[in-house]
Parts: C-alpha cells; structure tokens; sequence
C-alpha cells in the first residue's frame, strides 16, 4: 500500500463531507467544543480521520457511533 491510501482525512473535512454538519465551520466549531470524539478522546480540528477509527458525535439529544 502506499502513503497515500494510509493517510486519512482531516476529522472537520470528514464530518462536513458525510452531511452531519451543514458547512466545515459547523463541524469545526463541534469538535472544537467537545462535541466530535475520536477513538474515545477529544481531539483538535486538523486530527486525521481513519479507516478503522470511531467517532463519536453529539448533536443536540442524539449520539451517533461511527465506525
């Protein structure tokens, strides 16, 4: 495999592109606030975003896992 496919996406492009936030400034603001965990921590805006990882998202009264 190369670098490439090991790279992963930062966490903010990432949620902004799967359409649970409306825009990049939403998401970035969510795990800025602690709202976006990744692998059961709470992580900055530029974390990489994996195959294999899990997110943990909150939106007002909901909870999703992602896998």
């Amino acid at each position: 495999m190369n670098d490439s496919a090991q790279r992963g996406v930062r966490i903010d492009k990432w949620l902004w592109a799967a359409r649970l936030y409306k825009t990049r400034s939403l998401a970035q603001t969510a795990v800025g606030g602690g709202k976006v965990r990744l692998n059961d921590e709470r992580v900055k805006v530029a974390k990489e975003v994996k195959v294999g990882d899990t997110l943990v998202i909150r939106i007002a009264e909901y909870e999703w896992t992602v896998v």
